[in-house]
């Protein structure tokens, strides 16, 4: 059990510190709009979306990954899960990045679509990310 709690920890710190780098460019476009007085402006940025599809990205290479390498996976669940990723993660990113660059952030739909879909991706990043991590480690 304590093996397994050691497993998970280690794994979510591979997580953070790649998550720092999606990160770190809000930190900079927070910077910037605070210095240039608009930072209302904050959460209509396509930015959002963009991160979200690259967190995704991220957790479908990670979990295929970790299938590989983890024989003993059960590539049934696997295939679940990455076309549910695919399904109800990638492709409304990518949908709500076009819109968003077709749109400028006039739609507060979709602002707040992309906040949605930024908070899912980062939960399903910490969440499925840390037990592919795992299965990685387990090989």
């Amino acid at each position: 059990m304590n093996d397994d709690r050691a497993l998970y920890s280690n794994a979510r710190i591979i997580l953070v510190s790649e998550y720092l780098f999606v990160f770190l460019p809000f930190v900079v476009i927070a910077i910037v709009k605070i210095y240039s007085s608009a930072l209302d402006d904050f959460l209509k940025a396509p930015d959002w979306s963009f991160a979200s599809s690259i967190l995704f990205g991220q957790l479908l290479v990670k979990l295929v990954s970790g299938s590989i390498i983890n024989k003993r996976s059960q590539w049934q669940r696997v295939s679940l899960i990455v076309s549910v990723i695919f399904v109800l993660g990638l492709v409304p990113c990518l949908i709500t990045l076009a819109l968003m660059l077709i749109d400028n952030g006039q739609s507060q739909f979709l602002v707040n679509m992309q906040v949605v879909l930024f908070f899912i991706a980062t939960v399903s990043f910490f969440w499925i990310g840390s037990a592919a991590q795992v299965m990685m480690e387990n090989g």
